[in-house]
């Protein structure tokens, strides 16, 4: 016996982005990010950065601070946008990576070190290719 089943095809069915994403060859890019991660020791501490800079927790969440306007809790793009760009010893800061609304960032994210790392991102919307 044979059952034959009709499928829904609009319900929870991929659809087309009207922003192109199922086109990444004719995606224009406006900005590349390469996040590089690496260890580094300070104070005989072993800390972990990304571009060279540590992330320092702040006492005041991120969204709050942001969304009221608070100064002095975060520091906007003191993440270099390529490791190629940093100079010097690592530093500390609570660095966010601003951007564009809707725009498309290419992000890449390199790790030289013997360990896993994992990432968090926090935005509008993202496409994973790899």
């Amino acid at each position: 016996m044979l059952f034959h089943q009709r499928w829904n095809l609009t319900a929870n069915a991929a659809r087309p982005n009207p922003q192109g994403s199922f086109h990444y060859g004719s995606i224009n890019i406006t900005r590349t990010i390469v996040l590089e991660n690496n260890a580094a020791t300070i104070d005989n501490l072993r800390h972990y950065t990304v571009n060279g800079r540590i992330f320092v927790y702040p006492d005041t969440p991120l969204k709050l601070a942001d969304y009221y306007q608070i100064p002095d809790v975060f520091t906007l793009d003191a993440i270099a946008d390529g490791p190629s760009e940093v100079e010097g010893a690592p530093s500390a800061a609570t660095s966010v990576v601003d951007a564009d609304y809707k725009a498309f960032i290419q992000i890449v994210f390199q790790n030289p070190e013997p360990t896993l790392q994992s990432w968090h991102l926090d935005g509008y919307s993202f496409f994973v290719v790899g």
